[in-house]
């Protein structure tokens, strides 16, 4: 009788887990992928329409200063699209933050081979503050779908798993912002773009310490 009763609720239990409504890790990690590009791709929309492209981008195409910010930005993105998806799931090993050496490389390859003589407060006195208000504010929206998305897994490191979301929000809205960027400067590259993610991504450890945990 006993014995009736467990396999009852065996597969009592295992015809719910078949139901569940929350995606598979697999599942959500795609959806992650797909939003970050759409995410960009939207992103890079609603500079271009706030903010509008640099005046002289044609000529900045053809220079290298603004491929290695696009390049920093998409690397980091990356990374750290990898990272969330590998924090989704309790079962899966967290991702080694080795992954953001290509992102460090390109960076500090740009600052020590810079020799525009630009200044690293940017091209005007507004260019930090607009730089850094930019990132944090347009990171908003890429964060709270990451966050979404987070809530459907079950990350072990809430903390953790809040700050890497940060950094991915952060890292989109920077890709989008080298769109308007005038700022060429290596160490611009390498002071603000960083302080800026590092800010979303500081935010979005607090929160997530407290939404995803569970």
């Amino acid at each position: 009788m006993e014995t009736a009763k467990t396999d009852l609720l065996i597969n009592s239990l295992a015809k719910q887990a078949g139901q569940s409504v929350y995606p598979s890790p697999g599942r959500l990690g795609f959806m992650l992928a797909l939003g970050s590009v759409t995410g960009t791709v939207v992103l890079f929309a609603a500079i271009l329409l706030v903010l509008g492209a640099r005046n002289d981008l044609s000529a900045a195409l053809h220079e290298p200063a603004t491929y290695f910010k696009l390049a920093a930005m998409l690397s980091l993105a990356v990374a750290s699209l990898f990272m969330t998806c590998r924090a989704i799931a309790p079962d899966r090993k967290s991702a080694s933050s080795i992954l953001l050496v290509p992102t460090v490389a390109i960076i500090v390859l740009r600052a020590v081979t810079d020799q525009s003589g630009a200044s690293w407060l940017g091209a005007s006195e507004y260019a930090v503050i607009s730089c850094v208000l930019t990132i944090i504010i347009t990171a908003a929206l890429p964060l709270a779908i990451i966050f979404g998305l987070l809530r459907l897994g079950a990350p072990i490191a809430p903390t953790r798993a809040g700050a890497i979301a940060g950094m991915l929000a952060g890292a989109l809205a920077a890709t989008a912002y080298t769109i308007t960027c005038r700022n060429d400067s290596g160490l611009f590259l390498l002071i603000w773009y960083p302080f800026a993610i590092a800010i979303v991504s500081a935010f979005g450890a607090a929160v997530g310490r407290r939404i995803l945990a569970w």
